[in-house]
């Protein structure tokens, strides 16, 4: 079995550097594009084949960090294509109804007030599914990675080409909260409305066969919430989809509310990350 894995992450300037105190929300939740690009630059330096699905006036900057090796750009304008959907999401955003539902001190994060954050989050299965279509696929795997995961040098864990014998038979989920019960819809439903976050959506492995299962799962959850007159962000939907269809999913545990491990725990050749995810399901390490 070829280990290898082909990453595929995407970056489009929402004005997330405007996202400050000044406009009555945290500013902890700004970040200019300086620094998506601060944080990709780590993730750039793997050798493994990159996939990167951005704006037309980013892809030359992209390409220059990877400084020749394996990577395809596929540019998008995504107020042009996903203009109606944007506006869609933005009218269930500002509706009554919906604000109804969401919990005051939660109003203030991203999903519930930009469209474009909850577009971008929600199109990582289609990405995905879009390399696929276009028959650029080689790989037995294919991880999505966000584009500012590694925003520290110790997150890559010191490794120069990420491979490692993921189930091939699920789509690989990473979670920060174990004691999950998938069969519990009504439950599932009720923390992806309060943003209780059980599955990160940063990081998600799977072959291309699971991804198109998936993609097309994920769509028809979208869907439904939709006319629902619901929105959510990629961990609420994804902890739907996961419930919705639990023997598809295996959930790969990082530790509690651990966001970063992955390429510490998952990472073939590693000599501690057997002994220290079986830590971590022991409750040994923490």
């Amino acid at each position: 079995m070829n280990n290898s894995i082909t990453i595929i992450t995407a970056f489009f300037d929402i004005g997330r550097g405007n996202w400050n105190a000044k406009s009555g929300r945290s500013d902890r939740l700004e970040r200019t594009a300086d620094t998506y690009f601060n944080h990709f630059k780590r993730l750039a330096k793997l050798d493994n084949k990159i996939i990167i699905f951005t704006s037309p006036d980013l892809k030359d900057k992209i390409l220059k960090l990877r400084e020749g090796k394996p990577t395809h750009i596929i540019t998008i304008d995504l107020q042009q294509k996903f203009k109606f959907i944007i506006n869609k999401i933005s009218s269930i955003q500002h509706s009554d109804s919906f604000k109804s539902l969401i919990k005051p001190e939660q109003l203030q994060n991203p999903e519930y007030w930009s469209a474009e954050y909850v577009l971008v989050t929600n199109l990582k299965a289609y990405f995905i599914n879009k390399y696929i279509e276009l028959g650029l696929s080689s790989d037995e795997l294919i991880a999505w990675i966000d584009f500012g995961y590694i925003r520290k040098a110790k997150t890559l864990n010191g490794i120069t080409e990420w491979k490692y014998p993921f189930d091939q038979n699920k789509v690989n989920f990473f979670s920060i909260k174990d004691n999950l019960n998938l069969q519990d819809k009504k439950g599932i439903m009720e923390k992806a409305i309060n943003n209780d976050t059980y599955i990160i959506g940063g990081v998600i492995v799977a072959t291309k066969e699971k991804w198109i299962e998936f993609y097309h799962l994920v769509f028809q959850t979208q869907k439904k919430l939709i006319q629902s007159g619901l929105i959510d962000d990629d961990q609420g939907v994804f902890l739907i989809c996961a419930s919705q269809k639990p023997s598809l999913v295996k959930l790969n545990y990082l530790g509690h509310m651990e966001w970063f491990k992955v390429f510490k725990l998952f990472n073939k050749g590693s000599k501690i990350n057997y002994l220290t995810r079986l830590g971590i399901l022991l409750r040994i390490i923490k």
